[in-house]
Order: structure tokens, then C-alpha cells, then sequence
């Protein structure tokens, strides 16, 4: 028998945990689909929902760090204007959505979370800054705005001690010469 007790290896909805489903009907779901309509409706019914992790958990995350890992510009720049935290972080992960947005190489949503305050010099659990996330992820234009925003996250060492440039992938000549760009200014 496979995972609910049916006879093929097909998940049914019966197999989500009743946590799953609630994730899915919240705001958090509706910010990584990036379903403008339906965060814009939650929120407006429950504010709270803007620092909430979808699951009535102390977590951290909440619509912004979805938003903002998934690119969806126009959900990342509801939030903020509804007063949503640009620096909340993570509990464990100490990830802001700034952090999110650059491990996906979302310059469009680096830019709005910048203009919005976001703090680029900020180090995730690991001493990771938002450039280290977009250098070792061969984001050569997201690293260049967040060198821009912050020239001393060229710096910045992570618990490892890596600087960002270390973090680039072999071979990568265009984000090699993003971050090295800003270590000249120094």
C-alpha cells in the first residue's frame, strides 16, 4: 500500500497534516505562489498575519521571507507598505527576507527591500550576509546592488571566515568581478 493507504504511490490530500493544510490557506502560501488578491484579503481580515509563519509557530518566518525567495515583487512591496518588518529575521536561521532574496538572485526584490531600510551588513546564524548568499549562488547583479547598497559586506566574514569573494563558484568570471569591484573602493 502506498502513503495513505492506497493501493498506488499517489499523495492524496488526506496525507497533508492538518498544519499543511492551514499553511496552505494562509497568507505565507499566498505570498510564495505570489497571489496578490488573496495576501492582499488575509491581511486586510487579520493583520497579524503579516508577522505570522503560517502555522501558529514562533518560527520567525513570515509573508515577506516567502515573498521574497520567490521573487514576487509586487507581494514583497504590499507587505511593506501594510508594516511589514524588512529586517525580521528567522529564529534559528536568523534569515531576513533580504538573505532570502539574494539566495535566489531576486534583484528586483533586493532593490525594494533596500529602498524599504533593509539592513545588507546583516549576518544570518551562519555570519552570512545577503552578498555571501548572492556570491556563492553566482549572482553577479544582485551582488552588485548589494555592494552598492553596503561596499563593507565585501568584508564581512562568515563563521568560517570567507569573505564573499571566496564564496564565488569556481570559473564565475562576471560575479567574481561584481564583488572584487567593490573590494578596489576599499
Amino acid at each position: 500500500m502506498g502513503r495513505g493507504g492506497h493501493s498506488d504511490d499517489e499523495a492524496t490530500p488526506y496525507d497533508q497534516s492538518l498544519e499543511e493544510l492551514e499553511f496552505m490557506r494562509g497568507a505565507c502560501a499566498a505570498a510564495q505562489r505570489g497571489d496578490l488578491r488573496t495576501l492582499r484579503d488575509a491581511v486586510a481580515r487579520r493583520p497579524h498575519l503579516l508577522a505570522d509563519d503560517g502555522v501558529g509557530g514562533d518560527s520567525g518566518y513570515a509573508p515577506l521571507h516567502y515573498a521574497a525567495r520567490e521573487g514576487h515583487a509586487a507581494c514583497v512591496s504590499f507587505l511593506l507598505e501594510a508594516g511589514a518588518r524588512v529586517d525580521r529575521a528567522t529564529k534559528e536561521g536568523r534569515a531576513t527576507a533580504l538573505h532570502r532574496a539574494a539566495y535566489t538572485g531576486r534583484s528586483d526584490v533586493i532593490t525594494i527591500l533596500l529602498r524599504a531600510g533593509a539592513d545588507a551588513s546583516a549576518p544570518d546564524a551562519d555570519g552570512e550576509t545577503a552578498l555571501h548568499k548572492a556570491a556563492a549562488r553566482g549572482w553577479a547583479d544582485s551582488c552588485a546592488l548589494l555592494l552598492r547598497a553596503c561596499p563593507k559586506a565585501a568584508e564581512a566574514r562568515d563563521r568560517r571566515g570567507a569573505v564573499p569573494l571566496e564564496r564565488v563558484p569556481e570559473g564565475d568570471r562576471a560575479t567574481r568581478d561584481a564583488v572584487r569591484g567593490a573590494r578596489r573602493v576599499f
